[in-house]
């Protein structure tokens, strides 16, 4: 496996690269699903491309996250299935794929 070494071009991008390091910020929020109250721990960053995702189709963070919770695979944790979600929309966006599966 190669490793790319290149050095970085200005401080801006030194400090982009060092924010990498950083231990992520992380919030526990409480949703309602299925009725029920949840809490979920998840990186802020996590969060924001939730909010993102559920404005893109028109639904509420709490109608986004009840979706997947209904759509996870049975023994996947729900965090880590909102993680891959997230992942994986914002992968296929960048592809130019229009169709997304949870």
């Amino acid at each position: 496996m190669k490793l790319d070494r290149r050095i970085p071009r200005s401080l801006d991008e030194m400090a982009d690269l060092s924010s990498l390091a950083a231990p992520p910020a992380v919030v526990t929020r409480s949703l309602t699903i299925g009725g029920r109250r949840a809490s979920l721990r998840l990186e802020a960053t996590i969060w924001d491309g939730l909010k993102d995702i559920a404005k893109s189709q028109g639904k509420s963070l709490e109608a986004l996250c009840a979706d997947i919770h209904d759509s996870r695979t049975e023994g996947i944790p729900f965090a880590t299935s909102v993680r891959v979600y997230v992942l994986n929309h914002f992968r296929r966006t960048a592809a130019g794929a229009t169709t997304l599966v949870a």
